[in-house]
């Protein structure tokens, strides 16, 4: 005969930890299903981003036109990104990754193989900047946080972390690829090409593979099967972020200050970093070092990023977001400034300590910024915040190397242009405390009034 179910056998604390291990270990499994999901779609958005500079020559040799026309194609692209980030985080939450990380594939797909049967420069603005431009911010580091930091809460850092690696594998293998593709094919083949590969690697896994989370923090225990009914209340535990019952609604979070102190941590970072970062080279040439020296020392700062992503991000999870955020930029804007005054041309330890230095906090911001997103709203609204915390980045993209270059024309040097990136820096850092301070005290006051 079967037993039947007998709670007072067995115990109410044995059946729900039982219960509750056997569900966080199923989602723990499949997470990391969605974690390898994650990794393939930065490799892939590494790659689009980082053979851009290959395709710059090749387009503005094939079509004849100036280097700033031809660069504002790119340009066009970070703009529409930034412009469709909200609208795209939207639908991450309303569709989910596993019907809007394919068309982001789909349309890399259009935009890349229509963008090889181009006649005139002008044309590549609508394939390329709108199309390609929508589906590379799709796939980017904002719908990565969405999709996989719901899966892991107590481990988001280090999780992204290991996924955020998936950028600098992408420039190291689509990068050279692109350059010998274009000499070997030209840039027409090797468009269609890459849009081939781009869109199998993203339409083709996410749509078979990719799942939503379940919510960590609202798991309900299975109705026993027979036996008198009982109230199973789940042990109190300290979480992270607030749960679906605690969270601002959907509706809110776009009115909510946090968000927006977050979108102002992520605009000042990022364009303290781009303010400099396409003008890096120029600079050290400048400096008196030679032009492959720069493209070695930054070829050099992506291979440290690819370690040291991963122990950033553990090391969030253990010491906080604030505190290693505030490290890490100090780092990353004293790497530029020890270069900026001890550089001369010929020595090449400044060079070594930028390397070690800039490898470590290389993609920090994006990274610790995304996990204290995951920290203070749910999974159900997290597309739309990161969507918006996107488009502070795009916007610094875009923004950020016109600012450095005005300021270099105005004085013949970067010596300001890198002391404003110290100082939009260290606004970053404060409104990454801000964020957390304002964060905290608006959970604080939703739980007291559940009491």
């Amino acid at each position: 005969m079967t037993a039947l179910y007998d709670s007072r056998r067995e115990g109410l604390p044995a059946v729900y930890n039982r219960r509750m291990l056997a569900s966080a270990r199923a989602r723990l499994h499949y997470g990391w299903v969605v974690f390898v999901l994650s990794l393939g779609n930065l490799t892939v958005e590494g790659g689009t981003k980082n053979s851009e500079s290959i395709y710059f020559h090749a387009l503005k040799d094939a079509f004849g036109r100036s280097a700033t026309y031809t660069s504002a194609v790119f340009s066009t692209a970070g703009l529409i990104g930034a412009l469709s980030a909200p609208l795209l985080g939207i639908l991450l939450d309303r569709w989910g990754a596993r019907i809007l990380l394919p068309l982001a594939g789909l349309l890399i797909l259009f935009g890349w193989v229509a963008s090889s049967y181009a006649t005139d420069l002008w044309q590549m603005f609508i394939l390329y900047g709108i199309f390609a431009g929508i589906g590379h911010t799709g796939i980017s580091s904002f719908s990565m946080t969405a999709t996989l930091a719901p899966w892991f809460p107590q481990t988001r850092g280090r999780m992204l972390g290991l996924a955020d690696s998936g950028n600098p594998i992408g420039a190291a293998i689509f990068a050279p690829l692109a350059g010998y593709l274009t000499g070997e094919v030209g840039w027409r083949w090797a468009y269609r090409i890459f849009g081939i590969v781009f869109a199998v690697l993203i339409a083709l896994p996410n749509g078979l593979l990719q799942r939503r989370a379940p919510d960590s923090h609202s798991q309900s225990v299975p109705e026993a099967p027979a036996g008198p009914v009982v109230e199973i209340t789940p042990p109190e535990t300290p979480v992270q972020r607030p749960s679906r019952r605690s969270a601002p609604a959907l509706s809110n979070s776009v009115r909510d200050l946090t968000m927006w102190l977050l979108v102002l941590t992520r605009i000042t970072g990022s364009v303290g970093i781009q303010l400099i970062r396409v003008h890096l080279v120029s600079f050290f040439v400048l400096a008196g070092y030679s032009a492959q020296s720069a493209a070695n020392t930054i070829g050099a700062v992506g291979l440290v990023s690819l370690f040291a992503r991963p122990l950033v991000g553990m090391a969030t999870d253990r010491w906080g977001r604030e505190s290693v955020y505030t490290v890490g930029m100090s780092i990353a804007a004293g790497s530029l400034l020890f270069v900026l005054y001890f550089g001369d041309g010929t020595s090449f330890w400044p060079l070594a300590i930028y390397v070690l230095f800039a490898g470590v906090t290389d993609g920090i911001s994006g990274l610790i910024v995304g996990a204290k997103a995951a920290d203070l709203f749910p999974a159900e609204s997290l597309g739309t915040v990161m969507g918006f915390v996107e488009m502070g980045r795009g916007s610094a993209i875009f923004l950020g190397p016109i600012i450095g270059g005005i300021m270099f024309d105005l004085q013949g040097n970067y010596v300001q242009a890198f002391i404003l990136s110290a100082a939009f820096t260290f606004a970053s850092v404060c409104a990454m405390w801000a964020t957390d301070f304002v964060g905290r005290r608006r959970n604080d006051r939703f739980r007291q009034s559940l009491l």
